[in-house]
């Protein structure tokens, strides 16, 4: 580092920078897993119903995936270390929101202001690495970024489930606000040190136009679809909501086709190596938010297998640490391959893990899971870790920050709908099995309309209620309709997560069966 950035230490300069940027990205990719593994202990304590308790984790996800694609924007006009602070603190907020939270709306807006603040900083973390660091440690420093991220989703689940068992699923936020304190607390002594050139400029050229396009038809899309099978797929506030979406998406293509400076830039989609990163992003993204979410859901269940938050986090480990490992080694080893057919691999090994894990049952012993999860964490791996550098070999090195902007935002478009999609089938499978059971029943009112309503969607506290309705055999009865449609909807879920995985492995064979020149 030159003295000119401030620094008379120059070895422990870049070390200062990287210990900054890295706990504020750890504290938010933690949160990921961490909240997944709490999102049974929420629906509990909070008594939210099914579908807001989709939209705690789908409004961050939603949220973050408009704002990264304008950061970069952000970081020019305000500063790239001065944005990432900016960043934790918002996220801080936010989980201070999470905490105080009693009931679900609030939860939900404590959750989108931590996605701001999430945006922040993993739209600025790259950067403020990139230009603090001497060009031949670069390679290290992103690496490391890549690890901490990686690192966060892997053990988010296990330290998320530890803190819900053994405190309290508020706990899980406090733990990102230490973090995100201390790492305040490094960039305070950075910002001090003017470690992190700036560069700041007066540019105007972000695009609102199409973050707003893309939001609406992304949020329209998204409620439709976690509402269609509550209101009817063909009432007019469903129908409405597709029509919405389908506008807005027209609109934001028309908009990114003539925009100066598009957050979105199509022209990249010209490369089919490109394609196949993007695409292969977003399904990987599916696939890892939907196995997550629901998995604790199952697996948490008093009709599914009965663990703890601590033991889920625990048994996701052999796909979370090999999903970090993968990420982490494989592109440093695989650095100049044709990256086809492993890639190819990933999302097959990805597939065949999610076809097997559907059988999962109540009762099935743990050696029966382990290995199902193990071959969808080398898939994991494969494609989290090669994707990304398949996508950006064709790129110029002037393309280089947005193009990778247009990745992760495949990426949170893949966590966004791994949920909701998924939750299309597990309604339906539910809505289908307690309907046939209660039109059998004897007991209970005519009209059971409202009360199978109140059986499928509603909170822990209105299905109780329902019950009330039928005699304690006739309950008994739903009760046990419930543990199956459990069963079935987990299944609905894995069955879609392997047939999107399938799907994948296709594609990126296909659009990658001409090498590109190693860059």
């Amino acid at each position: 580092m030159s003295s000119s950035a401030g620094k008379t230490e120059p070895d422990h300069a870049p070390v200062l920078v990287w210990s900054a940027a890295l706990l504020c990205g750890l504290a938010v990719a933690y949160n990921s897993g961490a909240v997944m593994a709490a999102s049974p202990f929420m629906k509990v304590d909070l008594d939210l119903d099914s579908n807001t308790l989709q939209w705690v984790m789908i409004s961050y996800m939603l949220v973050a995936t408009v704002l990264v694609g304008v950061m970069g924007g952000f970081a020019d006009i305000f500063g790239r270390l001065r944005l990432l602070m900016t960043g934790a603190v918002m996220f801080i907020i936010g989980s201070l929101i999470c905490i105080l939270a009693d009931t679900g709306t609030v939860l939900i807006a404590g959750r989108s202001v931590q996605a701001v603040g999430g945006a922040g900083v993993f739209g600025t973390g790259v950067a403020v690495l990139t230009v603090a660091t001497p060009q031949s440690l670069r390679t290290l420093a992103l690496g490391l970024w890549s690890a901490a991220v990686a690192l966060g989703l892997g053990v988010g689940p296990l330290i998320g489930g530890a803190l819900t068992d053994a405190i309290d699923w508020r706990a899980i936020f406090a733990f990102d606000i230490l973090l995100l304190v201390v790492g305040l607390l490094a960039c305070l002594r950075v910002a001090r040190a003017r470690l992190v050139p700036e560069g700041i400029s007066t540019r105007t050229d972000i695009d609102y136009a199409g973050a707003a396009l893309m939001m609406g038809s992304l949020g329209a899309l998204t409620l439709a679809l976690s509402r269609g099978q509550e209101r009817g797929w063909g009432s007019i506030e469903i129908v409405t909501l597709f029509i919405a979406a389908a506008v807005a998406g027209a609109g934001f293509l028309w908009r990114e086709q003539r925009a100066e400076k598009p957050m979105f830039a199509l022209r990249f989609f010209r490369r089919p190596s490109y394609v196949a990163a993007s695409v292969g992003t977003l399904i990987s993204g599916f696939g890892m938010l939907g196995l997550i979410y629901y998995f604790n859901q199952f697996v948490q269940a008093s009709g599914g297998l009965g663990y703890s938050a601590l033991a889920t986090g625990a048994a996701l480990l052999p796909c979370t640490m090999l999903f970090f490992a993968g990420s982490i080694g494989l592109p440093r080893l695989l650095s100049n391959a044709d990256l086809r057919w492993p890639i190819t691999l990933g999302m097959i090994l990805m597939a065949g893990g999610f076809w097997l894990l559907r059988d999962l049952s109540a009762g099935v012993s743990y050696s029966d899971i382990w290995w199902k999860l193990t071959l969808i964490g080398l898939g994991f791996g494969l494609t989290f870790g090669l994707l990304p550098r398949v996508g950006m070999r064709d790129l110029p090195d002037s393309d280089a920050g947005q193009g990778s902007g247009v990745i992760n935002v495949c990426l949170y478009v893949g966590f966004t709908f791994g949920i909701a999609v998924c939750g299309v089938a597990v309604t339906a499978i539910r809505h289908t099995t307690v309907q046939a059971v209660v039109a059998r029943l004897s007991s209970g009112p005519a009209d059971r309309a409202s009360l199978i309503h109140d059986l499928v969607h509603g909170s822990n506290s209105a299905v109780a209620k329902a019950l009330q309705a039928f005699s304690d055999e006739d309950s008994a009865q739903i009760r046990t309709a419930f543990n199956g449609a459990l069963e079935n909807g987990f299944e609905g879920a894995m069955i879609i997560l392997a047939l999107a995985s399938a799907v994948g492995a296709i594609l990126c064979g296909w659009l990658l069966r001409k090498p590109s020149a190693a860059r």
